[in-house]
């Protein structure tokens, strides 16, 4: 089920095509982060991931909730997606689950993982998307998911993290989205930061968890074209600077 389609991305094959293409070839990449808000504003971005990701690979996309989830849930920190098959216009994408309890109740809310789908479906059709929605908060939290994705790290796997750099504010968006791009460059700790509300990049936990997890450092592919309620950046996980 998509739930966000031509809302924040379009359904038509011809207008599709508009944002997933050209894709180059790029140097492969584990992992990633992209933004998340209408893709007409960030398919740049998304292209450039996507040229490091070669088809065939497994990819495992990372969305944080921002809600508090369901009280049958409270206790769990991690999401999946149900197994189909997604048809769309430009192809078609196989989601397949790591085991998680359902994300289902979530996916009508968190636009995220569905601005996945159309590269997906287009550059990569032989990929495997397992999506995971994350509620994680607190640093023992962050550790859990950093060993999981340890543990998922076969040498063929991307990973997606989708983290907007700051929370909806209504001045100096840009100044507070390189104050954020800053800092997850830098490669600093951003746990404590980010629960002191001193950096609000909405993914934050899974960001510090993929530098716990892999080791490199963050290089920065490019930011929004437009900027509205919120500042937006693209990044590539540099193994070689380890």
């Amino acid at each position: 089920m998509r739930y966000h389609e031509d809302i924040f991305y379009p359904s038509s094959k011809e207008e599709l095509l508009g944002l997933l293409e050209p894709i180059g070839v790029n140097d492969e990449h584990k992992a990633f982060i992209v933004p998340h808000m209408a893709l007409g504003y960030i398919a740049h971005l998304y292209r450039a991931v996507f040229s490091s990701i070669p088809d065939g690979m497994r990819i495992i996309g990372l969305f944080p909730l921002h809600r508090e989830p369901l009280l049958c849930d409270e206790n769990e920190i991690l999401f999946s997606s149900e197994e189909r098959d997604e048809e769309m216009a430009i192809g078609t994408v196989h989601i397949r689950s790591l085991g998680f309890p359902s994300a289902s109740a979530y996916e009508e809310e968190e636009y995220s993982m569905e601005l996945l789908l159309p590269y997906i479906a287009h550059h990569n059709p032989s990929s495997l998307f397992y999506p995971l929605f994350c509620n994680v908060k607190k640093s023992e939290d962050m550790k859990k998911l950093a060993q999981k994705l340890t543990e998922y790290d076969d040498g063929n796997t991307a990973f997606i993290i989708s983290s907007n750099m700051t929370d909806r504010i209504d001045k100096g968006v840009e100044e507070e989205r390189e104050k954020a791009i800053n800092m997850v460059l830098s490669g600093n700790h951003l746990m404590d930061a980010w629960r002191k509300g001193r950096f609000r990049a909405c993914g934050a936990p899974l960001i510090e968890a993929a530098r716990r997890a892999f080791g490199g450092h963050w290089q920065l592919i490019g930011v929004s074209d437009k900027e509205t309620k919120a500042g937006h950046a693209a990044f590539f996980m540099d193994e070689r600077s380890n």
